[in-house]
């Protein structure tokens, strides 16, 4: 199938209404600029309540190639449990309705930052560095003694509908009993780990769950939370800080120092949007429903971006070598941290020295990467 055509005559008009076919109707509105021929295909949707992105295609030569190789790279990364079998079965010609590569494309831009949207071979560039520098890793890390258990570090490939290729994930095990932590949710492009969502693993509630819960408070030791922060730096939870240190410390142990956290996924947040207005339309509920709706969404976005970035900035509390290069707003829409190397790390908090050593100190992690 022809990807670009799939693109420029599927995706592209399609978006043009707000609705891409893509095994289901996807809400994704944005408009397009291509300066080759200075043409502006615009959003026919007209919203206060929606930002519409607009694909700023400056050098289509470009653009062009890298969104073939993405596609390419995508096909072969993500296996064909990621798709229905409509979407196998598929031999239109060239994507009209559904295939694989229509798929790919329109969750790729799925995934885009409003930043991404004005410089989209930079995000194809990043997303290809995301599938090219995929690996796989699985490593026991020892024993911690203060959760009272063993731990082990996995990195998988991730399903297709979420926001990154890759996921990595803590575990905590003693004899038969298992405590999965937070899964983050991340890619890496150049010298940069990029850290789009921690999201919690569904787990039963037992004895040795809720003993490592009980552990887990042990973050919190050392901790004072003073009016001098800007943030509510207490308002996280004591898992995905547990498992961003194992995280950083990993990364840190085979050579990663910069780390990137995106900021809202535009086409993500206009498509929940309009979720809710079709609803409200469809049942005639009337204003109120709408001024709800926007107002739970905003809360759980706030809670999800700030609290992804309240664990980094909780986790820099902890340890004198993690420094913010700049927050959101100040260069870009993203939050940037880096450790520095010159600076010998040290933590005033017992549970995360601990478990961070056992990272640092582990050579099968530098060689099982």
């Amino acid at each position: 199938m022809n990807v670009l055509k799939i693109f420029y005559e599927n995706i592209v008009p399609e978006a043009q209404n707000g609705k891409i076919n893509c095994w289901f109707t996807y809400n994704m509105p944005f408009s397009t600029f291509i300066m080759e021929n200075n043409k502006l295909y615009e959003c026919k949707i007209m919203s206060d309540d929606l930002y519409i992105p607009t694909l700023m295609i400056n050098d289509k030569e470009v653009f062009d190639m890298l969104l073939c190789e993405y596609v390419d790279l995508a096909i072969n990364f993500y296996d064909d449990s990621n798709f229905n079998d409509e979407i196998l079965n598929c031999e239109l010609d060239y994507g009209k309705g559904i295939s694989k590569e229509k798929v790919i494309m329109t969750l790729l831009f799925a995934n885009a930052t409003a930043d991404d949207y004005n410089n989209p071979i930079n995000f194809l560039s990043k997303r290809i560095n995301f599938l090219k520098n995929y690996f796989s890793s699985n490593i026991n890390l020892g024993f911690s003694e203060i959760l009272g258990a063993n731990l082990s570090i996995a990195i998988e490939p991730d399903i297709i509908n979420n926001k990154t290729p890759s996921s990595f994930v803590v575990k905590a095990y003693y004899e038969s009993e298992n405590f999965l932590f937070p899964g983050v949710k991340f890619g890496i492009s150049d010298d940069t780990v990029y850290v789009y969502a921690i999201q919690n693993k569904k787990m039963d509630v037992n004895n040795f769950t809720k003993k490592i819960n009980r552990k887990l408070y042990k973050v919190d030791e050392n901790f004072n939370n003073d009016s001098d922060n800007v943030e509510n730096l207490g308002d996280i939870s004591a898992s995905f800080l547990f498992a961003l240190n194992i995280f950083i410390a990993y990364f840190k142990k085979i050579g990663y120092t910069k780390f990137q956290i995106p900021s809202i996924l535009i086409s993500r947040w206009n498509a929940k949007k309009m979720a809710s207005m079709a609803i409200c339309k469809r049942k005639n509920l009337g204003n109120d429903y709408l001024v709800n709706k926007d107002f739970e969404q905003i809360r759980i976005q706030n809670n999800i971006t700030n609290k992804l970035i309240r664990t980094f900035l909780r986790l820099k509390y902890h340890y004198n070598n993690i420094f913010v290069s700049s927050f959101p707003g100040d260069v870009d829409n993203d939050l940037h941290i880096f450790l520095d190397s010159n600076v010998n790390s040290i933590c005033n908090n017992k549970l995360l020295d601990e478990t961070s050593k056992l990272v640092l100190n582990n050579n099968r992690v530098k060689n099982g990467r």
